[in-house]
């Protein structure tokens, strides 16, 4: 038995000048939050937490303050139990969001050692499925004096370099501006490959029906997150009257809501993110309850390399995965992957065989 030996925290920050943003954000800095779970038989496990939103302080403590001295010498196989005490104690705590950031981000550390020790890769040891995963190129931020045209060239390109599938932004500038800019993406972009758009949250109910009735002529394939994540009733209206599928919600957390979603019909494609939505454990749980009412997931991903490589196995672990995110703007640590970990071939990805996650980061806490 391997019992947890500690735990170590790292942040990451890289500056950014502020000429791209998204319909909520101009980027000045892109953070990382990474949790590593080392273990008494000398292993390391690499973990993620969403930081996005501000600065990552409060994470760390939380971490190093409330979770570590309850961790540290416990049997690093019980992820599942971790996670029960942990949303146990959310009942009397105002750190629900703490919780589950940071609990997703010492799962996926667990589930990394144990297939380490296993020396399997995590989606054969998560039961494996297909190890060929669809990615899709994402970003379609905008940009400080780009015209539609060059934002068309700019985002067909990744069709041509072997994307089947094309995420981009809508929601932050008007209406005429941002079906200009699907418009010409599309035909850029040929008939064959996916165009999905991405508005976080900007919308209110007419702006969202009105923006997907004029585009929905061009087979947009989702109609990502239109609404404030509380507005179920909203996204339910949305996904009826707008005409294109509803995805979400990327950084929304806790089986019942999502069961929600499913049951309201607010949405057909099931987004979540492990680094918030809780690791492969409760991954694993999202993608049972959307298989049962016949729903596909789709994974997201806008950070490191140790959240990629996380969504990459539990999608070619899972019967009903889409695809995930690649994010083509935000991509810390990519260089670590072993060569060769993120070739497609025909727009597909195939999962590692290298035995966990499959990347070391061990040298990362010193």
């Amino acid at each position: 038995m391997a019992t947890i030996k500690d735990i170590h925290v790292r942040t990451l920050e890289k500056p950014l000048d502020g000429t791209i943003r998204n319909p909520r954000y101009r980027w000045t800095v892109k953070r990382s939050f990474l949790v590593f779970v080392e273990t008494s038989d000398g292993r390391v496990g690499a973990g993620e937490s969403w930081v996005d939103g501000g600065a990552p302080g409060s994470l760390k403590a939380f971490v190093e303050e409330d979770l570590k001295p309850v961790l540290v010498g416990q049997d690093a196989d019980l992820s599942e139990q971790f996670f029960k005490r942990a949303i146990d104690m959310t009942s009397v705590s105002t750190r629900r969001s703490q919780t589950w950031a940071c609990m997703s981000a010492i799962d996926i550390a667990l589930w990394d050692l144990k297939a380490q020790r296993a020396g399997l890769p995590l989606w054969r040891l998560l039961g494996g499925n297909d190890p060929r995963v669809m990615p899709y190129a994402s970003a379609g931020l905008y940009k400080t004096g780009q015209t539609a045209d060059e934002f068309a060239a700019e985002y067909a390109a990744y069709v041509k370099t072997g994307y089947k599938a094309v995420k981009i932004k809508v929601g932050g500038a008007s209406h005429a501006v941002d079906v200009e800019r699907v418009t010409k993406l599309k035909h850029a972009m040929g008939p064959d490959a996916r165009l999905m758009v991405d508005a976080v949250s900007a919308y209110d109910v007419p702006r969202a029906i009105a923006f997907a009735r004029a585009v929905a002529p061009l087979d947009i394939y989702w109609f990502e997150q239109p609404l404030p994540i509380d507005d179920v009733d909203g996204m339910v209206r949305v996904h009826e009257q707008g005409g294109i599928p509803l995805c979400g919600i990327e950084n929304d957390y806790g089986l019942p809501n999502f069961r929600r979603l499913i049951e309201r019909n607010a949405v057909h494609f099931v987004q979540f993110d492990p680094i918030i939505s809780g690791g492969i454990t409760y991954g694993r749980k999202i993608a049972a309850l959307a298989e049962a009412a016949f729903r596909p997931v789709t994974l997201h991903h806008s950070n490191s390399v140790v959240s990629m490589l996380a969504n990459i196995h539990l999608a070619a672990a899972v019967a009903n995965a889409d695809s995930v995110e690649r994010h083509v703007f935000h991509s810390p640590l990519f260089e670590r992957a072993p060569e060769g970990t993120f070739a497609m071939t025909d727009g597909m990805l195939t999962a590692p065989e290298r035995p966990g996650l499959g990347v070391d980061l061990s040298a990362m806490i010193g």
